[in-house]
């Protein structure tokens, strides 16, 4: 029979080496996480400075160019605007458009993110897009030109409003003076006669209707 001694040493000398194992192990660990936690607030505060310092301002300007728009900033989320568009009779749908900065799980690339709705849709246009950006590589120049072509991108979608037929045609019109069909918005000044407002293409055609109105309600129009 075995020293029941050398066997005793045997298990200390196991436990001990596990031990040892797991404390390198939760020390490894917790460098790790100590590095994590660095990178979190190094990011925290570059995405910080990006949504004040250039996205922001980029939808201030933006929403500046159009009544219906609204800005909003997630202070919950922190790195994420919107900018939200009401139906209006010029733009005959609603339009949310986002602009956020965000991160890999690692917090070691920081993320640029954009993404557009329209409702209804009747043509194609580019939703969403994103670019990765190690955060050592991140300035304010390569971020603030991302955005710009971005909110660009968004007027280009958003202008389509006005010219796609199935969102403007409940501004067409029918000038009854030469038949002719034109949009409403961008028609003259319109006469408003016996409970009907009628619009025209050029000053001319209204002048001869607001001269002799019955002779013009009746004539065929063209489509």
């Amino acid at each position: 029979m075995g020293d029941l001694n050398d066997l005793d040493n045997s298990i200390k000398e196991k436990l001990a080496a596990q031990q040892e194992k797991a404390r390198q192990r939760y020390d490894h660990e917790a460098e790790r996480m100590h590095e994590w936690q660095q990178r979190e607030e190094r990011y925290t505060a570059l995405a910080d400075h990006l949504v004040k310092d250039i996205v922001r301002p980029r939808l201030k300007t933006l929403v500046n160019h159009f009544d219906n728009a609204n800005l909003s900033c997630d202070e919950a989320g922190r790195h994420t605007c919107e900018c939200s568009f009401e139906h209006t009779s010029r733009f005959p749908a609603t339009a949310r458009l986002e602009l956020a900065v965000s991160r890999d799980g690692a917090a070691e690339n920081v993320c640029l993110l954009y993404d557009l709705s329209i409702l209804p849709v009747y043509f194609h246009f580019d939703g969403q897009s994103r670019m990765l950006i190690p955060v050592e590589q991140v300035n304010d120049e390569k971020v603030a030109a991302w955005f710009d072509d971005k909110i660009v991108r968004f007027l280009d979608a958003y202008l389509n409003l006005e010219l796609v037929d199935q969102y403007q045609s409940e501004n067409d019109e029918i000038d009854p003076v030469c038949g002719m069909r034109i949009n409403k918005l961008y028609a003259g000044e319109p006469v408003d006669y016996q409970g009907r407002t009628y619009y025209f293409c050029v000053p001319e055609c209204r002048a001869k209707f607001v001269a002799e109105p019955e002779r013009y309600l009746g004539a065929p129009v063209r489509g």
